[in-house]
């Protein structure tokens, strides 16, 4: 889990296309989840695309489990900044988006190399980005 020490201010980043909306809390405690638009019940979307959002929530959901002390806040925001690209590249039908899930990809590895215990979650993010490279 990434988050601000006691005492500082405390905000909330969100990157990507789409707006905000509900409730916004923040605290030593608080925890936030972030829920896109698409999902498995979109028809429109290939396997391929399906598993790669899989992934990406997939390590958001490990980045939130970490301890402060394995993962700065700014490297948290780091690395969320990138899996937001990873889903901002993903394709629409007939556009190929290779070169930016492949960049957005690597931003994320890059992030979150010196995070040993997030390694798994990388190799998977990485095998569901295959069909980009």
């Amino acid at each position: 889990m990434t988050g601000t020490p006691a005492g500082q201010d405390r905000g909330i980043h969100v990157s990507g296309h789409g707006t905000f909306t509900g409730n916004a809390q923040t605290g030593d405690r608080s925890s936030a989840s972030f829920t896109s638009g698409a999902g498995p019940a979109d028809v429109g979307e290939s396997a391929e695309i399906v598993r790669l959002r899989e992934a990406v929530e997939a390590l958001r959901a490990r980045i939130r489990d970490l301890d402060p002390d394995e993962l700065s806040a700014a490297e948290g925001a780091a690395a969320e900044t990138a899996l937001a690209e990873v889903e901002d590249a993903l394709p629409d039908e007939g556009e190929p988006g290779q070169g930016r899930v492949r960049n957005a990809f690597f931003t994320v590895a890059g992030a979150l190399a010196p995070v040993a215990s997030l390694s798994e979650s990388v190799r998977a993010l990485r095998d569901a980005a295959a069909p980009w490279f």
